[in-house]
């Protein structure tokens, strides 16, 4: 992980996390910076991590979360059967066993997420998803629901809908060795913002490189 910012009073600090990076890793910069994690994030996802650097930190920054007083601003890539709204949200909530999330209105969570459609190139869509208290799996389900295929979903996904670019460029010969123009599971949380001790933080992490790549054909071949 690499660190973005600390707080000028050395209360807390952000750190951008890349996709695949293990809890181990996690773990390793917490006892680095002898920090506290606040919110957690699938080991797939990549983004924003925000650590507390003191007990008073540590405790108001939870209890912030805990009250939906955080932002969380999701990029995603999904692929899309048929046509969908702009906006539209999903509140269905979510329980978790030790394999992934599912939906339960007994056993699960209130879990909430808006979605809105930012961009369209054929059936592939980047889309941003917000909520405000951040539960395991929730942007993977929720887009499920809202019968997106998110590219590089193993879990909930019908199928892996990583794309090549054999599949957009009509004189491409696609080889044996070909690989996708991105690779992993594509949602990124790339914006928070919270409250803390009377100011307002909002923090950001870019996308992705291989991501811009993947837009750049995008335009050039489904537009």
């Amino acid at each position: 992980m690499s660190k973005i910012v600390y707080d000028k009073d050395d209360r807390f600090c952000v750190y951008a996390k890349e996709a695949g990076e293990s809890s181990n890793q996690t773990r390793q910069a917490q006892h680095k910076e002898q920090t506290s994690l606040i919110y957690s994030l699938d080991t797939k996802i990549s983004g924003l991590l925000l650590l507390a650097k003191t007990a008073d930190a540590k405790r108001e920054l939870r209890n912030a979360y805990g009250s939906n007083l955080f932002i969380f601003e999701f990029v995603l890539w999904a692929y899309v059967e048929n046509a969908l709204l702009e906006q539209w949200d999903c509140d269905l909530s979510i329980g978790w066993d030790a394999h992934q999330a599912f939906l339960s209105k007994l056993k699960g969570k209130k879990a909430y997420t808006q979605f809105k459609v930012e961009q369209r190139y054929g059936h592939y869509h980047r889309i941003r998803a917000t909520t405000h208290y951040l539960r395991p799996q929730q942007i993977q389900l929720h887009a499920h629901c809202g019968h997106l295929e998110v590219l590089g979903d193993t879990c909930f996904a019908k199928k892996d809908h990583h794309v090549y670019l054999s599949y957009l460029k009509p004189d491409f010969k696609k080889s044996s060795d070909e690989k996708p123009l991105s690779s992993g599971l594509h949602i990124h949380l790339q914006h928070v913002c919270f409250d803390f001790c009377g100011q307002h933080y909002n923090f950001s992490s870019p996308c992705p490189k291989d991501w811009v790549v993947l837009e750049k054909y995008f335009t050039r071949y489904l537009q």
